[in-house]
């Protein structure tokens, strides 16, 4: 057996694992029984299938998240762009249940078309989901939705898939620490599209930078 003298065994922690798990950040809204609303955001998300299509994110239990899919069983995945790092922010924090993330974020709730709760109208898409399983892993759940509608900015349409990525800008979340009295949330931003082209089993890759906004 080959001996590779240059890998190194990791822990298997929070660091490392959001680092290999690099996705954009979604803002989940959520209705709770009562009327009110919640936001909060993920990055523990991924669409799992296109027909029919579904998406799926895990939770902790302990979240409002958790307890208005409980009462409500409806969610949508809002998508900021990296200019709203701010707003992310604020939608991460405690506030007791019923208070409005969207509201001390400066966010605009619009409503959904296919489910309860609100669309953000700040974000570049959107997608409505309903529940179709809850299943608890330690102290998460992991939450499978049946994807009902999905919309986005109206100059979205005109797009071609590479320019609706550059105009989606989402911020990607890789790392969080703790310093003393700081703490660290740090994102990245696609600077560079690669192209991969296949012509009778020959392949070119071509890049190019992204164009500032």
């Amino acid at each position: 057996m080959c001996v590779l003298a240059n890998i190194v065994t990791l822990l298997a922690n929070m660091e490392m694992l959001t680092l290999l798990n690099l996705k954009p950040t979604v803002i989940i809204t959520t209705a709770g029984k009562d009327g009110s609303t919640n936001a909060a955001p993920f990055s523990r998300f991924s669409i799992v299938d296109y027909d029919p299509p579904r998406a799926l994110f895990s939770t902790r239990m302990k979240r409002d998240t958790y307890k208005n899919i409980l009462e409500t069983g409806e969610f949508v995945l809002n998508y900021p762009s990296i200019q709203l790092l701010k707003q992310i922010w604020i939608t991460s924090q405690h506030f007791p249940y019923g208070v409005s993330e969207l509201e001390k974020a400066n966010l605009t709730a619009i409503s959904s078309e296919k489910v309860k709760p609100p669309r953000i109208q700040e974000c570049i898409a959107h997608v409505e989901c309903k529940v179709l399983w809850t299943k608890p892993i330690g102290s998460s759940c992991l939450v499978l939705g049946e994807i009902v509608s999905v919309s986005a900015d109206r100059k979205m349409e005109q797009l071609d898939v590479k320019h609706k990525l550059i105009k989606l800008d989402p911020p990607l979340y890789f790392t969080f620490s703790e310093e003393e009295e700081r703490r660290k949330w740090m994102f990245a931003e696609i600077g560079k599209i690669y192209t991969i082209t296949e012509k009778d089993r020959k392949i070119e890759i071509t890049s190019e930078t992204r164009k500032p906004t």
